[in-house]
């Protein structure tokens, strides 16, 4: 086999293994001892081969929860996760992975790739302990125990690359499973409602999968010189096959189906390449033929060499080894989704960007989003393009968008998200057809005709449950009133002005908190409690002033014991991501110190190196995001033209804007001196705790001293509040 690519760059810092296992922390101490658990301590990440934003991904598969690699079982409580499998194990490789998820109704996993060893196609369906396994971005192998076999498995934007090692007295055997698709946990399982392929010349088999109702064309190629190849039901051989069409027996009975190739002597490495297309059943083949003569080794290393272009838009100094690959695995993680499916709309055929795997928009849009479109604005001018996109075809913003026919299908966690996340990218200068996207956010939620569901019901009664939506929809209306400023539509701006004041009425005024009586999807109504609000001198005032505030913040953070008999649901400690920008909070009461020392006990306590190193779902990079942007000292309040000041972990940081770098710079940085004591932008004095947008820009420094100790930085600032 080929040696694996060496990473060059930053990429030699990246552990795609870091989030797939249990998580193993370090013991917390001080407040963090007193943070729960929402979710299973696990990241639910795979170390499986994929671009940055990558359309394919390619990973040894167990048919475990949630992305179909590793033992889990199905596990939603904070308890340690429960294992359906003894071993650590897999059936073959398969493709297309979720990132971090937690359970959502699509698990991907299609044409699962098993290589065989015995008489026939004897093996399949068989399980293999894992082992030696070996992962650097855009590149997995390993080996599976009982057959002897050696894999390596890379890619390309449209191709999935494999190659096989068998032992030198076996004659190798590679199946595809066309039927795959889901998880091996009950109720997660996919099946095809049709299926044909085609066999040319022994050692190509093209065809389509249509699964969740999404078409799936596939081009696979088998490089090795093929001694015999064919298709196969129920693990028998079709005898003098080369065209298939699942019948109507085989896909009633759900039995499995696929084809298979044969090496032509002992020994042989066989090499498979399969190209995937939700377009056209010529594209495939096109991505092949595409890079046919390119090696293996060569298109590892232009994989690695990609995801370094990527990584190194970030450079960080000081530190140790062990927080450097904490950090940039972490901005791995964070540019692993969504998937860019450009040029593949399954829905229209029509070419422009498009993208799947939006499994987790209420995570990535506080996050992962802000972090994408700050760096590669060209990425956010994609995104607005496919929001509209969608809009236009569905009629509807989604709230999570995957691959299957009826892609928006959650709407328990939030709701009005795009509002939020449009206005942002406007905020951040990306480009778009703002004019036509006001008038799509307009009729599709706000307006008389259009308006529908939540919104109709908010505009009508003031107020919608759960009630952590009447915060959703308050913000969503003040946001489309930014934008309708922004593009001088009056009218717009007067009816959603008013409709933004209505976030008291999901407040109790007795308690400064969210009113009980309500769900709150994954926490409870302190952990929805305080978030950013469009009008935060309002909602200090309803907690009866700072002081008051700031007792609360202290109880729900631990900084404060409560009463007897009292109750208090503390701060989910990046378990879960709800609450994920809460720490902030205390910048609007003049308390940047408190700030510091959390994100700081976040950071220390809640990620660390090796397999168990996330403390929660990932949830597709909005996890790992935060990381990234605390961990360079700074945090965006998506849809506001702020960005907050925290508590950097590196003597330098500089992100690479288009234009020129904009550098976070700490003085006297050391593991106990969490606290800014002075700070200047520009080399002029900076007494407030955030940034305005415009300030974070190209050629510009932000230099913080640092201390042990809580001075007075920051105490007279305020962020702005909007509507007061």
């Amino acid at each position: 086999m080929n040696k694996p690519p060496t990473p060059q760059g930053y990429s030699r810092w990246v552990d795609p293994f870091i989030g797939c296992d249990s998580a193993a922390l370090p013991t917390p101490e001080g407040i963090a001892k007193s943070w729960w658990c929402a979710k299973p301590p696990v990241g639910n990440t795979h170390p499986g081969a994929t671009l940055p934003f990558g359309m394919v991904s390619v990973c040894a598969y167990s048919g475990g929860y949630v992305t179909g690699y590793g033992p889990y079982d199905l596990s939603l409580s904070g308890d340690p996760p429960e294992k359906l499998f003894d071993r650590h194990e897999a059936l073959g490789l398969a493709h297309f992975q979720q990132s971090g998820t937690g359970r959502i109704r699509i698990y991907y996993n299609y044409l699962l790739t098993t290589p065989l060893v015995g008489e026939g196609l004897e093996g399949l369906g068989r399980r293999y302990l894992l082992k030696n396994e070996i992962a650097t971005p855009g590149f997995y192998a390993g080996s599976l125990e009982e057959s002897g076999v050696d894999f390596e498995v890379t890619c390309t934007k449209r191709t999935a690359l494999h190659r096989y090692r068998f032992p030198d007295d076996k004659n190798g055997k590679v199946a595809i499973n066309f039927s795959s698709g889901g998880l091996l946990v009950e109720g997660t399982k996919s099946y095809p409602s049709k299926a044909q392929g085609s066999i040319n010349n022994s050692q190509i088999c093209t065809g389509v999968v249509e699964i969740e109702g999404i078409s799936v064309y596939f081009h696979i190629q088998c490089l090795t010189e093929c001694k015999a190849s064919g298709f196969w039901v129920d693990g028998d051989p079709l005898a003098d096959v080369c065209d298939f069409i699942a019948d109507k027996t085989t896909l009633k009975e759900q039995k499995d189906f696929g084809c298979w190739f044969e090496a032509d002597s002992p020994g042989t490495t066989v090499e498979i390449r399969i190209g995937f297309s939700l377009h056209s059943p010529e594209r495939p083949s096109e991505a092949i033929e595409k890079d046919l003569t390119k090696s293996f080794a060569k298109t590892a290393q232009e994989a690695s060499e990609r995801w370094d272009s990527v990584l190194r838009k970030i450079d960080v100094e000081g530190g140790t080894d062990e927080m450097r690959k904490v950090f940039y695995t972490s901005f791995y993680h964070a540019t692993l989704k969504p998937a860019d499916f450009r040029d593949e709309n399954p829905f229209t055929g029509k070419p422009g960007p498009f993208f799947f795997d939006l499994s987790t928009l209420w995570d990535l849009y506080k996050t992962q989003l802000p972090l994408a479109m700050t760096l590669w604005p060209e990425f956010g001018a994609d995104f607005v393009e496919f929001l509209s996109e969608i809009a236009h075809r569905e009629g509807g913003f989604p709230i999570s968008y995957l691959m299957d026919e009826a892609p928006d299908r959650f709407t328990k966690q939030a709701t009005g998200l795009c509002h939020m996340i449009l206005t942002d990218a406007q905020m951040r200068g990306i480009d778009g057809n703002w004019n036509e996207i006001l008038k799509l956010l307009w009729v599709t939620t706000l307006s008389g005709k259009g308006r529908r569901g939540k919104f109709d019901e908010f505009a009508r009664n003031h107020v919608v449950y759960p009630l952590s939506h009447t915060l959703d929809i308050a913000y969503a209306n003040w946001c489309v009133a930014q934008m309708a400023k922004q593009q001088g539509e009056q009218r717009i701006y007067d009816t959603c002005i008013p409709l933004s004041y209505h976030w008291t009425n999901a407040f109790d005024p007795e308690t400064g908190l969210l009113r009980e009586g309500s769900d709150y999807y994954e926490g409870e109504n302190w952990n929805y409690s305080f978030r950013f609000l469009h009008d935060m001198v309002g909602r200090i005032n309803l907690a009866g002033g700072e002081e008051k505030y700031i007792e609360l913040l202290d109880l729900f953070f631990g900084f404060k014991d409560p009463e007897p008999n009292t109750e208090v649901h503390r701060f989910e400690g990046l378990n879960n991501e709800p609450d994920m920008e809460t720490p902030y909070a205390y910048l609007y009461a003049g308390r940047h110190d408190r700030t510091a020392q959390i994100v700081r006990s976040v950071m220390k306590y809640q990620f660390t190196t090796g397999r168990g190193g996330l403390p929660g779902n990932d949830d597709s990079g909005g996890l790992s995001s935060w990381y990234v942007w605390n961990a360079v000292g700074l945090f965006p309040a998506t849809a506001m033209p702020v960005m907050f000041i925290g508590s950097p972990i590196f003597e330098k940081a500089s992100l690479r804007l288009p234009g020129g770098d904009f550098t976070v710079k700490a003085l006297n940085q050391a593991p106990e001196n969490d606290y800014v004591q002075q700070a200047w932008l520009n080399g002029h004095p900076l007494a407030r705790s955030f940034l305005k947008l415009s300030e974070f820009s190209a050629e510009a420094e932000l230099t913080l001293e640092m201390g042990p100790e809580p001075s007075k930085w920051g105490n007279d600032s305020r962020p702005p509040s909007f509507i007061s």
